[in-house]
């Protein structure tokens, strides 16, 4: 199958139209018409990844994050990124990214964590603005079945496979209403309160974004970028399998980018 075809896609679920206008994602790197045969996922593509896909004869790597994001004026083997790009093209592999197109979509980034967090009939957390009416959006927020926060917190390191979350504000409550924002979404505080969350659960939160939330009397529990995110790479890897003509090899990179531990 060709590169292009696999564009097409990964385009035909995350729209191009919902990319927003700060972000740069898309068909970064390579020829559109390479013959791909074996796809690497991952959430960023560093040199770690770069090596993994030589060694073992990847000729596609497929991310969340854009590799080139801001401007670059050269790419020389000078620098990090300059040496990363080069030797990608080098060895004629294909790079791809899905980033706010993949966080908006159906079935995407916040469909998914929702799903996990067993959101009942969620709905955007904060609206596009796209020029024609629709539902898509960042975040999800939506119901469930009454619990304690102590007992839910539970759930959310089960479902997330992580040992370890930080929570702000009141953390001695019963909950039946959460927000959810994979990624850094500090932005949407005030969306979640203003959609009557009881938690709002995300990465990033800095120490006035935690502030905020306890003035408004929400609780934000603070997931990590990482884990929050994660949960879409095994969803590309199922919806490309899915494809009756695309009879590729699909394999899932599972390691954050830096390597973090908390001591």
């Amino acid at each position: 199958m060709k590169a292009k075809e696999i564009i097409e896609l990964m385009n035909d679920w995350a729209l191009p139209i919902l990319i927003d206008h700060w972000d740069n994602t898309g068909f970064q790197i390579g020829d559109e018409n390479k013959e791909v045969n074996r796809i690497l996922v991952a959430l960023d593509l560093d040199m770690e990844v770069y090596e993994k896909a030589v060694k073992e004869d990847f000729d596609m790597i497929i991310t969340h994050h854009p590799l080139i994001f801001k401007p670059i004026s050269s790419i020389t083997t000078s620098n990090y990124k300059g040496k990363l790009v080069h030797d990608l093209i080098r060895n004629e592999i294909v790079i791809y990214n899905a980033h706010t197109n993949l966080d908006q979509a159906e079935n995407g980034v916040n469909d998914e964590l929702a799903k996990l967090l067993e959101l009942c009939n969620p709905t955007a957390l904060k609206l596009s603005n796209l020029d024609f009416e629709s539902s898509y959006g960042y975040g999800k927020v939506g119901d469930i079945k009454e619990i304690e926060l102590v007992d839910y917190i539970k759930q959310i390191k089960e479902k997330l496979n992580t040992d370890s979350l930080i929570v702000y504000g009141n953390q001695e409550r019963k909950i039946n209403r959460v927000a959810i924002c994979g990624g850094s979404g500090s932005e949407f505080i005030y969306d979640a309160y203003k959609q009557k969350a009881c938690i709002y659960i995300t990465g990033d939160i800095k120490y006035h974004d935690a502030q905020l939330g306890a003035e408004l009397g929400l609780t934000i529990i603070d997931a990590g970028h990482y884990h929050t995110e994660k949960v879409i790479l095994p969803v590309i890897k199922e919806y490309l399998e899915k494809e009756k003509n695309c009879n590729i090899y699909v394999e899932i990179w599972e390691r954050p980018s830096p390597l973090y531990k908390i001591y």
